[in-house]
């Protein structure tokens, strides 16, 4: 039985590098649509269900394995999609991880999926000025943006802090801009 370092595994994380190959397969499974390295990194590893070095280990094991394939987007960065060989193995072996494991990375790699899509479709950069930064906001659509906005911020942290509170909800800022200026429709 292979085992893996566990430093960083949280109690009940994946020990074995034949769970880590399984949940990589699921994940991209389940989710239906490629991910970078960075993005399924972070989906397994945010919450401590395995180690960063077995991890990277397993996804090169399930690449040479014709589990996974990888290829580079138009934007330059590599993704990875599972095939039908390893969508059989997940089906077949997800049984053997445990469920909160399964659920919770499925969920993180559906969150950061998702807030792959909004970054997409809202446009949001932070230049520095002589006195501060500013950011700027834009709101895309099939046509005319629906918003196009830059804000002044004193400090980078303030700008940031900008930028996640409106990623993390786009639409409810949109609809806060709009109604502070037009009023309820």
């Amino acid at each position: 039985m292979e085992e893996t370092f566990t430093a960083g595994i949280r109690p009940g994380g994946l020990t074995e590098g034949r769970e880590i190959r399984i949940l990589i397969c699921h994940i991209l499974s389940e989710l239906g649509e490629p991910m970078s390295f960075d993005e399924m990194t972070e989906a397994v590893l945010t919450d401590g269900a395995a180690n960063y070095f077995e991890f990277a280990d397993a996804l090169a094991e399930l690449r040479e394995t014709g589990c996974v394939v990888s290829f580079k987007t138009e934007a330059g960065i590599n993704e990875y999609t599972v095939t039908e060989k390893g969508r059989a193995a997940a089906k077949t072996l997800e049984g053997d991880l445990p469920l909160s494991v399964r659920e919770k990375s499925a969920e993180n790699a559906r969150n950061i999926i998702q807030r792959r899509r909004i970054e997409k479709e809202n446009l949001v950069s932070i230049t520095k000025t002589e006195d501060g930064y500013v950011i700027h906001i834009r709101v895309t659509d099939i046509g005319t943006d629906l918003m196009d906005l830059s804000l002044f911020m004193p400090t980078r942290e303030q700008a940031l802090a900008v930028k996640e509170k409106f990623l993390s909800d786009p639409a409810g800022a949109y609809m806060g801009v709009l109604e502070s200026l037009a009023g309820k429709f």
